[in-house]
């Protein structure tokens, strides 16, 4: 289907982790956390919104959403 697997987690349903931020400087309390996945941080709102990925690349981030009813 040629989607990043990251767009889909952060915009798709059927969920089965929980996705959440928090602020870099915690990070290093929960880097060697094995309950925890780290696929990337998030950029200044200056910079654009943005998900950086563990790898560097920018991943635009755009509300998406879906409507039930149609």
């Amino acid at each position: 289907m040629n989607i990043n697997p990251l767009v889909s987690a952060l915009n798709g349903g059927e969920d089965y982790e929980l996705l959440f931020t928090l602020p870099i400087g915690d990070y290093d309390k929960i880097k060697n956390d094995p309950d925890f996945t780290i696929i990337g941080h998030m950029t200044e709102a200056a910079e654009g919104v943005n998900l950086i990925t563990g790898a560097g690349s920018a991943i635009p981030l755009v509300a998406q959403g879906w409507e039930q009813w149609k």
